[in-house]
């Protein structure tokens, strides 16, 4: 396909199936976005993803951005949780992960735990529960933008991250969670 690019952008914005198998290598992709727009399948498996990392030996950062209203996907409160393995699955130099819209579903969970345990190089992993929407702002105004997603799946995909995964990260990763702003958006959490 392309073996020697460096740098994919992926949009999707009615993703029906899972991540297929990659057939092809990507021997020099160092840096791969993955965007999925809000009409894609609540049965997407976001694990599938990871055979993009098995066919990029060489990639350093993955971004996933995910724009959804509201969280359709199977939670990972909802029964108990035995995440599922990609056994040979190793990302030797995978450093840096950011995943905007992060929240609660089964997969992702398990996208996000088997990046923890099978990215030795890791650097940086930051878990954007806002989409990067509610971020307050410092000017004039003491007003923050209105969250496009669900407040109270974004307060559960914090949740998430604070029962499943925080035991998970290695002293060395930088761990940045985004929260919603608790000033302005307290009040829709309580009534959503």
């Amino acid at each position: 396909m392309f073996p020697n690019v460096e740098a994919l952008t992926i949009h999707s914005f009615n993703e029906i199936d899972n991540t297929p198998m990659v057939p092809d290598k990507f021997l020099h992709l160092k840096y791969l976005h993955v965007c999925f727009g809000s009409a894609f399948s609540p049965a997407y498996d976001y694990l599938s993803l990871v055979s993009f990392f098995d066919a990029s030996p060489l990639l350093e950062t993955f971004i996933l951005s995910v724009s959804q209203r509201r969280m359709k996907h199977g939670s990972v409160f909802e029964g108990r949780f035995h995440p599922r393995r990609m056994p040979g699955y190793r990302h030797e130099k995978l450093k840096t992960v950011k995943i905007s819209g992060f929240c609660s579903a089964r997969s992702m969970i398990e996208l996000t735990y088997h990046i923890l345990e099978n990215a030795p190089s890791l650097k940086r992993l930051t878990l954007d529960t806002t989409a990067g929407a509610a971020r307050c702002y410092l000017g004039k105004s003491s007003k923050c933008t209105k969250m496009w997603t669900d407040i109270g799946e974004a307060h559960r995909a914090l949740w998430a991250v604070r029962t499943y995964l925080m035991g998970k990260v290695l002293p060395a990763v930088e761990l940045n969670v985004v929260e919603p702003c608790i000033q302005f958006h307290v009040a829709e959490y309580l009534i959503s």
